[in-house]
């Protein structure tokens, strides 16, 4: 069924022909039209020129003698005369003599039309008669000399349009009467023989051509009459539609033995034009789409396929490749799945692109294969493939991966920890006296405390981590993106702990320990066999050493690593007891050596160690999460004694605080510090929170909300160690701070390292731009200090002036700081005078 046509809206022959015979014939008179317009205006111009400039000639002549002898009355006369008698619209006279005499350099008169026709006195000094004398259309002007050669005056003649006007008007509308008569008749006889010698002869073709069949082939021979050209035209016409029934006939010929060659193929076969529609298909796919068919190409059924947009191919009923062939130009095969009288079948289309003479796809041809029974087959060798590769790296009792598969998970973390730089840990854990079970409970009831084990050790261990069994009780674990090598001693603890729970086997409780070796990358190895060697020799370190135990390969780690988990259970007592007590450090001005402020640090004094180093304890802390509770320890300590301080009427300038990024990050902090505030009546202002740059840019998005809320509360911040982390001036300057800390490692060698010097001045530079307090810490030589003060540093914090010290030796400082005007050098090379 063919589409609807659109309705013809293209203009009949007689109507383009007619147009175009009129606008030739008006555009050809309108140019000559036109162009006669002009000469006949250009010719009354020039007349008009000729006619002022003898005018002027003629008045020169004349008034020369009158101007000579004062004649006013007869040269006026004249003027008037003259002005009459020719096209001008004014005369006007400029008189020397006489405007001599009036002492006005010159006497001007005239005569002039005004605007009823009348002959009028020209008024020099009124402005509608000098505006329409601009006005005017042209004007010509001559001095006027005396016999003896003397300029004695000056005629000047204006001439209206008035003429010019009335001629061109006459021209137009002769030439409008003359081209309209030219037109018509040009028009009739033009239109009449091409209507009589070409029209009607086309018109007879039309005619015969539209008398056609249902495939619009004309059922008669085209009439041959008229002009040569029109005869010429009949005969091809008769030639080709000869050759078109020909055509058809042999089309049609070849069109049944390609459906016949097509359907004696099995599978279906289509040919899918680029709108979607069925050109071609064979009895494969019409069985597919309709069971009940038979082969009968008059099936009313069929045609439907055949020819409707609704078919197959269409996308409604299965993907089709068209539009993907038609995009690409290339070949394509794509498998789908659908319901084939109610049973699922998987279809493979291979779509080849069907190409024009010139190349261009206008469509494709699809075959179809049904594939289920292929797939079928495939997918039982790929389960009997996967299940033999899960059992090739797979321990078939525990269904851990075996020494294979973490051989080869070994190798890609090694690779990993290489490229970000990080370090890995493995484990071998050996179960201790698991011979024994065996040999007097039997290996069934070995088999059962081995998967016991295996369910805890996978329930212990992170998903990112590896398990593996080796064979018989030796276990594997290997543990990624460890930052300290020793935190591998908090899982080697859990699971230590994790297998002290019984295991029930058949009415029995069991009770199991185990040895665990540990080795790490890169210190103990950098391939998988040295790692896994390593851990081995250090299980049977573990084992010489009574067994339950835990030993890294090296006994520096092992020592470390037992250090660690003491020092964080002594940390947890330490906080319980308070143990802990601040210290503070001032921070001075340089040129006036006064304390501006000081900085609060905590100190551990620990009854048998007696003062530990924060460099100890403060990773640990920070490791396990109770630097939150140290860090509001801290806080609250050193704000009483603030508080304390500032109503004694001490002047303590600044309290700067350390900030840890888990105490930024925690959801109770604001409350607390809130809180602090309310509870101690510290005034906000008092307070300057410490942040370093690398814990900022961790979340730097967060983080920024949240210091603002801080600064919201009226609290100072300062970004410490300035240099050492990201330095991202774009976050940099998003920050909410109001002062910059140098870091000591910077200061350190000043003066004389280059690096250290060109660092410091330009942190110092930014600060300033910035309008950013600057402090540089670690200063420890006056050469340090005199350098940072050439530099436009105003205040540091180092040994130079005072090492960390307790609040009463501050508070004494803080006094004398305050009594003290200034101090002289020989105070700045002594730390203890403050």
């Amino acid at each position: 069924m063919s589409s609807p046509q659109r309705p013809d809206r293209s203009c009949s022959i007689y109507v383009v022909l007619g147009a175009a015979i009129i606008a030739s014939v008006v555009l050809i008179l309108s140019f000559s039209s036109a162009y006669s317009y002009q000469e006949e205006k250009k010719r009354i111009i020039e007349e008009i020129h000729l006619n002022s400039s003898r005018l002027v000639s003629s008045l020169q002549e004349t008034l020369s003698g009158l101007i000579a002898s004062y004649a006013v009355n007869e040269y006026q006369t004249l003027v008037a005369t003259e002005l009459l008698h020719h096209e001008s619209f004014a005369i006007i006279i400029d008189d020397f003599n006489l405007g001599e005499i009036a002492g006005e350099g010159k006497f001007t008169t005239g005569k002039m039309f005004n605007n009823s026709g009348q002959v009028i006195d020209y008024d020099p000094h009124s402005s509608l008669h000098n505006t329409q004398i601009n006005n005017s259309f042209y004007a010509d002007a001559g001095d006027i000399h005396s016999e003896a050669g003397e300029r004695i005056g000056r005629v000047a003649v204006y001439i209206s349009d008035k003429r010019l006007n009335e001629e061109l008007t006459k021209t137009i509308r002769s030439t409008v009467v003359n081209t309209l008569a030219i037109s018509i008749l040009l028009f009739i006889t033009l239109f009449l023989s091409i209507r009589l010698f070409v029209l009607q002869p086309i018109d007879r073709i039309i005619s015969g051509i539209s008398r056609s069949d249902a495939d619009g082939i004309p059922m008669k021979p085209i009439a041959n009459s008229g002009p040569a050209e029109v005869r010429a035209l009949s005969n091809t016409i008769n030639n080709m539609l000869e050759s078109v029934r020909s055509s058809r006939a042999e089309l049609k010929e070849q069109h049944q033995y390609l459906q016949k060659i097509i359907n004696g193929v099995d599978d279906p076969i289509m040919v899918i034009k680029s709108d979607y529609s069925v050109d071609l298909m064979n009895n494969a796919v019409r069985k597919a789409y309709d069971p009940a068919f038979i082969a009968d190409p008059t099936c009313p059924k069929c045609y439907e396929v055949s020819h409707h947009r609704n078919s197959p191919c269409d996308g409604n009923e299965h993907p089709c490749p068209l539009k993907q062939v038609m995009d690409t130009g290339n070949q394509t095969v794509m498998i789908h799945r659908h319901e084939l009288h109610g049973e699922k079948r998987f279809v493979e289309l291979s779509a080849t692109p069907l190409r024009d003479e010139s190349g261009k796809p206008v469509g494709i041809i699809e075959a179809a294969r049904d594939i289920t029974s292929h797939l079928e087959v495939q997918d039982e060798l790929r389960e009997q493939k996967d299940a033999l590769t899960h059992i090739a790296h797979h321990d078939t009792l525990t269904g851990l991966a075996n020494r294979v598969l973490f051989n080869d998970r070994m190798e890609q973390a090694i690779e990993k920890a290489k490229r970000y730089e990080t370090q890995l840990a493995v484990m071998f854990i050996d179960l201790d006296h698991f011979k024994e079970i065996n040999d007097s409970l039997g290996h069934k009831v070995g088999d059962h405390v081995l998967i016991s084990v295996a369910d805890r050790l996978a329930a212990t261990i992170r998903k990112e981590d590896s398990l593996a069994r080796l064979g018989g009780d030796e276990f594997t674990v290997m543990i990624q993106g460890l930052v300290h090598g020793e935190d591998a001693i908090i899982l080697a603890e859990k699971i230590h702990d994790a297998l002290l729970e019984p295991i029930h086997v058949e009415g029995k409780e069991l009770y199991i320990s185990c040895s665990i070796g540990i080795s790490l990358f890169p210190d103990n190895g950098v391939s998988a066999v040295d790692l896994l060697r390593c851990s081995d020799a250090a299980m049977y370190k573990a084992k010489n050493e009574g067994r339950n135990n835990f030993q890294f390969y090296s006994e520096e780690m092992t020592r470390q690593a037992l250090e660690r988990v003491s020092m964080e259970s002594e940390l947890r007592v330490a906080l319980a007891q308070d143990q802990f007590v601040v210290f503070y450090q001032p921070q001075i001005d340089i040129e006036s050596h006064r304390i501006t402020g000081m900085e609060a640090l905590v100190r551990w004094e620990h009854p048998e160690l007696g003062m530990v180093p924060p460099g100890r304890f403060i990773p640990i802390a920070e490791a396990t999460g109770l630097i939150v509770e140290l860090d509001r320890l801290v806080m609250n300590k050193s704000v009483q004694r603030l508080v304390e301080w500032q109503r004694a009427g001490v002047d303590t300038g600044t309290l700067a605080m350390n900030l840890s990024i888990i105490q930024l990050q925690n959801s109770g902090f604001l409350a607390f510090l809130k809180e602090l505030i309310r509870n101690t009546g510290c005034e906000p202002e008092w307070l300057e929170l410490e942040i370093t740059e690398s814990q900022v840019m961790t979340k730097p998005e967060e983080n920024i909300r949240t210091l603002n809320e801080i600064t919201e509360l009226g609290i100072k911040l300062a970004l410490d160690d300035f240099g050492t982390g990201y330095s991202s001036l774009a976050y940099l300057k998003r920050l909410p701070i109001s002062k910059l800390k140098i870091d000591r490692s910077f200061i350190k060698d000043l003066p004389d390292d280059e690096d250290d010097v060109a660092i410091s001045s330009a942190v110092i530079a930014l600060a300033q731009s910035l309008q950013l307090d600057i402090l540089a810490e670690g200063v420890e030589t006056p050469e340090q200090n005199e350098f940072l003060a050439g530099l436009g540093c105003k205040k540091v914090q180092g040994y130079l002036y005072s090492e960390p010290v307790d609040a009463v030796r501050m508070e004494e400082m803080l006094n004398r700081g305050r009594c003290a005007s200034a101090m002289g050098s020989s105070a700045v090379e002594d730390p203890m005078v403050l």
